[in-house]
């Protein structure tokens, strides 16, 4: 049986994800994208993966730049979450503008209240489809100590948050 490219993506819409930020560095140059395709991958040595669409910008500075960060998004930053997924009309130029972003001098940016960020040195770029999976060997973790911890997720087309645990 054939998976059609809309089946798969309305069967997609029921696996509910934490929404990030993923961005990149490459000279100076910041890009970033909302993404919800970033897991764990390893705790010893630590590195994780995110899969970033290879049309954009984003995966462009990250091929080049061979950095990125992945902020995970708190219930609070659903308005930043749609302007990095261009979905509030601004200009790709623009999605830095509306937060406090800090970096180093080689590295990508960090949302300064994400629930947690994770700088990384990229690894490996394995081309798959239409999207490159990207490894990261982590090399900075920076915890909020904000006090509000709900993540944002996206299921079936929605923001969505925790209600509580079980």
């Amino acid at each position: 049986m054939t998976i059609s490219a809309d089946q798969f993506r309305q069967g997609m819409r029921r696996l509910g994800g934490a929404v990030n930020i993923v961005t990149a560095s490459n000279g100076g140059v910041w890009a970033g994208l909302t993404a919800t395709a970033v897991t764990s991958l390893s705790a010893e040595p630590p590195r994780l993966l995110a899969c970033v669409n290879q049309q954009g910008v984003t995966f462009e500075t990250i091929s080049k730049g061979r950095k990125l960060a992945v902020n995970v998004l708190g219930i609070q930053h659903k308005d930043l979450a749609m302007r990095f997924a261009g979905m509030d009309g601004e200009p790709e130029t623009e999605r830095f503008n509306s937060a406090d972003w800090t970096a180093d001098d080689e590295g990508a940016p960090f949302l300064s209240d994400a629930l947690v960020s994770f700088g990384c040195d990229v690894e490996n770029i394995m081309d798959v489809g239409s999207h490159g999976i990207v490894i990261g060997r982590i090399t900075t973790i920076k915890v909020s100590d904000a006090g509000d911890y709900s993540p944002l997720c996206y299921v079936d087309g929605n923001w969505a948050q925790l209600t509580g645990l079980l």
